[in-house]
């Protein structure tokens, strides 16, 4: 059998090639911070001013009378952080990294492009580049790219969802899976050596298809020998029985196997509520923060090498709608968490939620998200030229939010 005959028995035909991508220059060769960066995209466009809920403001109340998080102290209040924002009841599992310092929220943060298209905003907060065309992989990938070949482990970068993500995509090689478990070659025990090796034997060159094909068998031989599977669940960590939840037990598995892994991405999708928010917000919050808490006890001391970082493409309006839901906004918040976050805090400068400071009825932005990720590759993962990553973004690169 030829090499196109394989490719299209086998479906490899359909694996997607990489895009070309931007140039940057020469980049610095480094060695390994030994810090693991987990970045959660809450896709759907989370509503910041019900999960960290700026309770001091009555304009926040005067425009959500029906889906309005009562403030602290009410039955189904929120939970006070500072004086002005208090947490959503059903974020109570974070409140206590909260008061240990090791967790923190970045309020009114988000991308400054005006765009309330999930599509487009999710592509640029990926890309790390606000406009479509000029970048084409994105910019974890190009962190891959600018630290240089790290340990050579096939599990360097590991996307978690239903297909690789976009900030993951570029020249540097990442595994995307849905579970551990399907992480797998489809063929008979008996068979499987001979398919190995004749994979190998037609992908022997140094093209596009070459790579993943060698790349996927040394991945799956490594998972198999390193026996992620039978690592056990620590700290007494009980994860939710959520598809959310075993992404991030699994992550945490893999994390301890010590399988050479820099980046994971992991997606927690359902955040688009244009109707009946309360009904839904709530479960979905509480899946949020149960599993990021069952994470952190889970890895014991090992959270103070990893940090995670969670985003949405954009927030919802301030006012809700007419279906007891919101519709696509501006402003949210952000989430730091674990090693080397000043916690405690809830960062930003407020706009405040008079009609002068909203933008076009929502939450003004005023921390660019591109300003956290800067200084989290800065201070975590060593890298400080924020121009590699982010193409024309003139900063400012930080706000206090980690130490190294």
């Amino acid at each position: 059998m030829d090499r196109r005959d394989f490719i299209k028995l086998s479906g490899m035909a359909s694996l997607p090639l990489m895009a070309p991508r931007l140039v940057f220059g020469t980049r610095r060769e480094k060695g390994a911070s030994g810090n693991v960066l987990v970045c959660v995209f809450q896709r759907g466009g989370a509503d910041g001013l019900n999960l960290v809920v700026p309770y001091a403001e009555s304009a926040y109340y005067a425009a959500r009378p029906a889906i309005a998080v009562p403030p602290p102290g009410s039955n189904g209040g929120a939970i006070d952080l500072d004086g002005f924002f208090g947490l959503h009841p059903r974020l109570a599992a974070l409140e206590p990294l909260y008061r240990d310092g090791e967790l923190a929220f970045v309020h009114a943060a988000g991308s400054p492009d005006d765009s309330r298209s999930h599509f487009d905003a999710q592509d640029f907060m990926e890309k790390g580049f606000l406009g479509k065309g000029q970048v084409f992989d994105g910019w974890l990938n190009r962190q891959l790219q600018a630290s240089g070949p790290g340990g050579g482990s096939p599990f360097r970068a590991v996307g978690f969802g239903q297909s690789l993500q976009l900030s993951l995509q570029g020249s540097v090689p990442a595994v995307g899976l849905a579970q551990l478990d399907d992480f797998d070659l489809a063929a008979p025990v008996e068979s499987r050596a001979a398919i190995e090796a004749a994979v190998l034997e037609l992908f022997d060159g140094t093209g596009t298809i070459d790579t993943v094909a060698a790349g996927v068998i040394s991945s799956v031989n490594l998972l198999k020998e390193a026996e992620v599977d039978t690592i056990p669940v620590e700290n007494g960590a009980v994860y939710p029985q959520t598809t959310f939840g075993a992404r991030l037990s699994q992550l945490a598995q893999l994390i301890k196997a010590d399988v050479g892994l820099e980046i994971a991405a992991v997606d927690i999708g359902g955040w688009d509520h244009h109707d009946q928010e309360n009904n839904v917000l709530g479960d979905l919050s509480a899946d949020f923060a149960d599993s990021l808490a069952a994470f952190h006890t889970d890895l014991g001391a090992r959270m103070d090498s990893v940090t995670l970082v969670a985003m949405t493409e954009f927030g919802r309006r301030l006012e809700e709608n007419a279906s007891a839901g919101t519709d696509h906004g501006h402003g949210s918040v952000m989430t730091a968490l674990g090693g080397g976050v000043n916690g405690g805090q809830v960062y930003g400068d407020w706009p405040g939620l008079s009609q002068a400071d909203l933008n076009r009825g929502d939450l003004e932005v005023s921390t660019d998200f591109r300003t956290v990720l800067t200084e989290v590759l800065d201070k975590r993962l060593g890298n400080s030229m924020a121009e590699e990553i982010f193409p024309e973004f003139t900063g400012p690169t930080g706000i206090g939010l980690f130490n190294p």
